[in-house]
């Protein structure tokens, strides 16, 4: 073989080379890109998944979720109302369950709610509206 036989063999090998990197460039590219579009994907479900749960997608508790002022503010009125629709007064647990928000935060509303009776110690403590 001669100089410019090997010096063509060269040039298609480096030709070759580089058609293969700028088409692995391209394939990392795409991989990328669908990467990026399914971890967005799965973010969005694990967030539906723990608004519907209030857990994450773990079984970790999600993190306390603050109340604005509005929030709070109709709190003490949806507390005050499921109190005097009671007759014979309701206990914290129950009063949660129909509030539907955390402890903590029902516990505020329930010191918030005016003319309230509380009958009993501890567990056994009934709320009831004078």
């Amino acid at each position: 073989m001669s100089a410019s036989a090997l010096e063509k063999i060269q040039a298609i090998q480096d030709r070759a080379n580089k058609e293969i990197e700028a088409l692995k460039a391209e394939a990392i590219s795409d991989v990328v890109k669908k990467l990026s579009e399914a971890k967005s994907a799965v973010a969005d479900l694990e967030r539906q998944y723990e608004e519907l749960t209030g857990k994450t997608v773990r079984g970790e508790t999600a993190l306390r979720k603050r109340l604005s002022k509005e929030q709070k503010e109709a709190l003490v009125i949806t507390v005050g109302e499921i109190i005097k629709a009671s007759k014979d007064g309701i206990s914290m647990g129950d009063i949660v369950k129909q509030a539907g928000e955390a402890v903590s935060a029902v516990r505020e509303a329930v010191h918030q709610v005016q003319g309230l009776k509380k009958t009993g110690n501890k567990a056994s403590t009934l709320y009831l509206v004078k």
